[in-house]
């Protein structure tokens, strides 16, 4: 079967058999992105043509956008992922460069979810191992509160901001960085 890589277009060929429900991902061969593909289900008719449901790779980027830390575009994927300050010792899915001593290593999970209508809804709320403050659109987030997300939003951690672009309204990722690049930098929240 030939499928096309959501992220850099690539057409692959995939052997189906080599796939199963266990593992039913593979990597692309050009962009290293993964590509979730839904098998049939196993009571369809063998004459059937299957239908493959792809999960993108990238449904959206945490772009630093911030006067004292380096640019940095990180992918989100559906479903969860902490991000924080990069740490060996502490990894987390996306980890952010900074000398920010005020952001966690493992400040906020985003949760990713394909809603019935299959738009992705972009869900934050603080890491339990977070002690450093976090801020959305310059309000803080209270502990143990879950709040969605939209496109554009600046959340701060620690004193590092970052901004949420999302597949849906940026496309690429270099379009996301772009657009963030070419927007002023929202007041830092002193603590």
């Amino acid at each position: 079967m030939i499928v096309v890589c959501p992220s850099c277009q690539a057409r692959l060929r995939v052997n189906e058999k080599a796939l199963s429900p266990q593992n039913p991902v593979i990597s692309c061969v050009r962009c290293q992105s993964p590509i979730r593909i839904e098998l049939p289900a196993a009571e369809r008719p063998a004459f059937e043509e299957a239908t493959l449901i792809f999960e993108p790779a990238e449904v959206g980027w945490v772009i630093v956008h911030d006067e004292y830390t380096e640019s940095q575009t990180l992918p989100l994927k559906p479903g969860l992922q902490i991000v924080g300050r990069f740490s060996e010792s502490k990894p987390c899915e996306v980890m952010i460069q900074s000398q920010d001593r005020y952001m966690s290593r493992r400040h906020l999970v985003i949760e990713v979810v394909k809603s019935k209508e299959g738009v992705y809804k972009y869900w934050v709320s603080e890491h339990p191992d977070c002690t450093n403050p976090t801020f959305i659109d310059t309000y803080p987030l209270k502990r143990g509160t879950t709040v969605e997300l939209v496109d554009g939003v600046i959340m701060q951690l620690g004193k590092t901001k970052v901004a949420l672009k999302t597949a849906a309204a940026a496309g690429t990722a270099r379009k996301a960085a772009e657009t963030v690049a070419n927007t002023d930098f929202a007041k830092t929240v002193l603590f």
